[in-house]
């Protein structure tokens, strides 16, 4: 039942609002249609001046000027003359007219002195006002006065918003002959003393006052509105009490008394007469929401503004119909707006917010018509319709535009408030989710560490059995010669002993055993030295690679050590390595770490260098580095261990070379280019972590075509450095070198795994 009524109510004030609509157009349409003065009664008599306010309106004679080109003598005299008829009215009008109107009136000085008077034209703006004043001697001296459009201030005597004349009426009869010529023609006239005008302005003042006041206070509210809000709606109605301001002040004539004529002609035409309704439109279409709710409404607003804008100009070159024109798209403006409001009324509070605001706006252009045509007189009441209608329609509006801002807001809040619950429980979710894939990557992680451990020590226990297998494969010729050597003298042994037991012994058979023994002898024990000398340098690699001991090594000793126990595999491929030396190099490292990088520099040739059957050859070359050369001139904290320096080692081959799209990736871990043919990608990898990490140096690769591959290894001195802390240091590098592959875009996890690895 309450939503029935409800909606009952909603269609009786639909009802009201379109009688009300209909009351309004038929009005502004009666206004615009042009009005002749009415003469239906006797002329009156002239004026007695009496009184210090009087009302001359009512006592005019008027005639209309159709062709606008009779003159003074042509309404004193003549057929002219004789046409004028009585005003009706006591403001009279004259519509929408293109003549101009000539009017007469007698002023009765029934004293016997001079009485001075104000004569007041109570509308601010004529195309052209023309005065003349003539007494019982005719035209009195300097009593023809003629206004120009926009030139109140200058032809009148005293600067006002309206056009007023000083009068200093003789006693006696005096005449005044007016002809005023605009496309709105009233004749509201007073006759006031001094005192009375200065009463009346200091009335309008106060009632201007509070009204620019109230239109002041509207327009700072909604700038706050907007600073706070910032919406698209409220910089709109900013602009529209602005503008609004600006009309009211020019329709209550104030820039002919505070404005140069030529800029208060154009403030009137182009202030006063379109803005306002564009702005004014334009903001229905916002506020209404017209683009989503009623589009062709706002199409046929938005093309009535876009008219309006291209009608200014025809203000300047045809003031009455360019006036026409801005009339009727108002009036359009105005229709479409009050329907869509209406049609709009039940579904939204924008809508009769609106009506509140926009009804006592309408209803001022319809007083305004109304008074300029003279169907409404020049009274204080219609000049205050005219402008407290409008305050009153902006701060409804205003209120409207904070209640619309209010109700987003709130209505953004919830919306809010609903993301914001929503993304608690996204990351609630998100929360679990990353939960379980953390400890499924841990655990990936973990089995990839391992994995990552096992590949490493697969790795050297690859290149340890490499220097195994080629140690055993030198091994068994001195072996081989000894044992056959051995052979043969247990063979001769066996052969005296027959000839002893026999007695054929002869001297000569002795001669030659002892020869052949000692000789013997000499190749067994050659061949034994020799393989003891190798099983020697196999201990020593071997033990260094397993048991990654630090000592102090006489480095180019130590490399012929390491690439002697690498011979048979380079002999076996057909290659030679040999190690070159400037001078004695003694160094304080993990020997056992630097035969791994050798051992995989030559691995790494061999597979990748050379093409079968090619015979290559590899350099090893060693040399002591001078104090400030050293990593820890670089700034890597070791200066103060007084052993900066180090060596420099560069492994040089002379194969095929390293192509340079990969050159840069040949650290990576499991980048290989021979994965087939034997290739695990970690023999690099493992060199850039055994250099960088345990050993404290750097390594870095040059290579060209056809030129080979140069590597070079900065080595520092390890001397007085503490085992533990230098532990520590490098899995400390081990995390930094993650940072710093991010950095440089280079893989670094399995790295780091390695690093790792090789750290413990």
């Amino acid at each position: 039942m309450g939503v029935r009524g409800q909606g009952a109510g909603y269609e009786g004030m639909g009802c009201r609002l379109r009688a009300v609509l209909a009351v309004l157009l038929f009005l502004a349409l009666a206004s615009l249609a042009p009005a002749a003065a009415r003469a239906d009664t006797v002329p009156a008599n002239g004026v007695t001046v009496n009184g210090p306010d009087l009302s001359l309106g009512g006592h005019l004679d008027l005639l209309e000027d159709k062709g606008r080109d009779l003159t003074l003598a042509d309404v004193m005299s003549g057929p002219a003359a004789s046409r004028f008829t009585p005003a009706t009215r006591d403001t009279p009008g004259f519509a929408r007219t293109h003549s101009a109107y000539w009017a007469r009136i007698t002023l009765d000085n029934p004293t016997g002195g001079t009485i001075d008077r104000l004569l007041v034209f109570a509308y601010p703006y004529y195309r052209s006002l023309d005065l003349y004043v003539f007494s019982g001697d005719g035209l009195l001296p300097a009593a023809q006065r003629h206004v120009a459009e926009g030139a109140t201030a200058r032809g009148t005597d005293i600067p006002h918003r309206y056009p007023v004349f000083a009068l200093a009426l003789p006693p006696g009869r005096t005449v005044l002959y007016m002809r005023v010529e605009h496309y709105f023609a009233s004749f509201a006239l007073y006759l006031r003393s001094s005192d009375a005008q200065a009463q009346v302005d200091r009335r309008d003042i106060l009632l201007h006052g509070l009204t620019f006041g109230v239109l002041i206070i509207a327009a700072a509210y909604q700038f706050a509105l907007v600073v706070m809000a910032g919406v698209e709606v409220g910089v709109t109605l900013l602009f529209y009490a602005l503008i609004t301001l600006a009309y009211i002040y020019g329709q209550l004539g104030y820039p002919w008394e505070h404005l140069p004529a030529d800029l208060a002609s154009h403030y009137y035409r182009e202030v006063v007469g379109t803005l306002p309704v564009a702005v004014g439109q334009i903001f229905a279409v916002q506020f209404l929401d017209l683009r989503r709710r009623q589009p062709w409404i706002a199409r046929l607003l938005l093309l009535s503004t876009g008219l309006l804008v291209l009608d200014t100009p025809l203000h300047y070159l045809d003031p009455a119909r360019g006036s026409g024109i801005a009339q009727a798209l108002a009036l359009l403006g105005s229709v479409l707006t009050l329907t869509a409001a209406v049609r709009d009324l039940r579904r939204s509070v924008n809508a009769r917010f609106f009506l509140l605001g926009f009804l006592p706006i309408v209803g001022v252009a319809v007083v305004w018509s109304l008074r300029a045509s003279g169907v409404l007189p020049a009274a204080i009441w219609t000049e205050a319709a005219l402008y407290a209608p409008n305050a009153i329609g902006l701060v409804l509006l205003t209120f409207g535009v904070a209640y619309r801002i209010g109700k987003e807001r709130e209505e953004r809040e919830r919306a809010l408030e609903a993301s914001e619950a929503a993304l608690r429980r996204a990351n609630d979710e998100l929360e679990d989710r990353v939960r379980t894939r953390t400890a499924e990557l841990s655990d990936s992680l973990e089995k990839l560490k391992r994995s990552q451990d096992a590949l490493v020590q697969a790795e050297k226990l690859a290149s340890l059995g490499q220097l195994v297998a080629g140690v055993a494969h030198e091994i068994n010729t001195p072996i081989g010669v000894t044992l056959t050597t051995a052979s043969h003298v247990s063979e001769r042994v066996t052969a005296i002993d027959h000839l002893v037991r026999d007695g054929r012994l002869r001297r000569s058979d002795l001669t030659d055993f002892m020869g052949d023994l000692a000789e013997s002898s000499r190749l067994m024990l050659s061949n034994i030295g020799r393989a003891a000398s190798l099983i020697q340098s196999f201990k020593q690699v071997s033990a260094d690679q397993s048991s990654e001991e630090r000592r102090r090594v006489e480095l180019c000793a130590y490399m012929e050590e390491v690439v002697s126990s690498l011979g048979p595999n380079l002999r076996r491929s057909g290659h030679t390595a040999e190690v070159i030396c400037h001078g004695p190099v003694e160094l304080e490292t993990y020997p056992g770490l630097l035969a791994q990088v050798l051992t995989n520099f030559v691995s790494n040739s061999i597979l990748h260098a050379y093409e079968p059957g090619v015979r290559g050859r590899i350099t090893i070359t060693a040399r002591r580095l001078p104090p400030g050369e050293g990593p820890g001139a670089q700034g890597d904290g070791h200066e103060r261990d007084g052993h900066a320096g180090g060596a420099e080692v560069v492994y040089q081959d002379d194969g095929r070379g390293i192509p340079a799209a990969i050159l840069p990736r040949i650290f990576d871990p499991f980048f290989t280019t021979r994965r087939g043919a034997g290739g695990t990608g970690l023999g690099l990898n493992i060199v850039y972590n055994l250099v960088t990490h345990r050993l404290k140096g750097t390594v870095t690769a040059a290579s060209e075509a056809g030129a080979g591959t140069r590597f070079t290894l900065i080595l520092p001195d390890l001397r007085g450095r503490d085992l533990e802390i230098d532990d520590l240091t490098a899995r400390g590098n081990a995390r930094g070198d993650e940072r710093a592959a991010d950095a440089a875009g280079r893989p670094h996890t399995p790295d780091t795994l390695v690093a790792t690895g090789l750290a413990r």
